[in-house]
């Protein structure tokens, strides 16, 4: 990395972002892939649409182009080891296994989540490492969690509204 883009990577350390677990299904043969993300959008309410970048050397990445399908599982702060279990390829089978999992149209997806979010992949734009998914919403799913996952300047955040004065 050049100076620029050092002085970058330092700099969007200090912008909050969400913690959300992406998730799809490899039409293949139905296995699941998934990956912790950050990069995580809204673009429009109407249509109603997300936009996440992947990183074109993820595993998740090909799984997402080849399925046309993704969903947008936003943390809470209780769920950190996903986080971990997601972020690797060490741990690649014991993703989206267990309990904590449920299907939906054959997504995987966290009904512990705050929400998660069904999408179609509506474009797609490759841009230097990344591709850029832009999803269009099909479903909503409202989850137990209430308690945001943040990440910071390399670690988690709690999020929370301020009180008003």
């Amino acid at each position: 990395m050049g100076e620029v883009a050092d002085r970058l990577k330092a700099a969007m350390r200090r912008m909050p972002g969400p913690v959300a677990i992406v998730t799809t299904a490899e039409p293949a043969d139905g296995s699941y892939a998934g990956l912790a993300a950050s990069a995580v959008i809204p673009v429009s309410m109407d249509p109603p649409s997300m936009l996440v970048a992947i990183n074109r050397g993820a595993s998740a990445h090909g799984a997402i182009e080849r399925a046309g399908r993704f969903c947008i599982n936003l943390l809470c702060n209780s769920r950190t080891d996903l986080v971990a279990l997601l972020s690797g390829s060490a741990r690649r089978s014991e993703r989206c296994v267990g309990e904590r999992w449920a299907n939906r149209d054959g997504l995987p997806y966290l009904p512990g989540a705050c929400f998660s979010l069904f999408c179609t992949v509506a474009r797609t734009q490759v841009f230097g490492t990344h591709e850029l998914f832009i999803g269009t919403v099909d479903h909503v799913a409202t989850g137990s969690g209430t308690d945001p996952m943040g990440w910071i300047e390399g670690g988690f955040a709690r999020l929370m509204a301020l009180e008003e004065s």
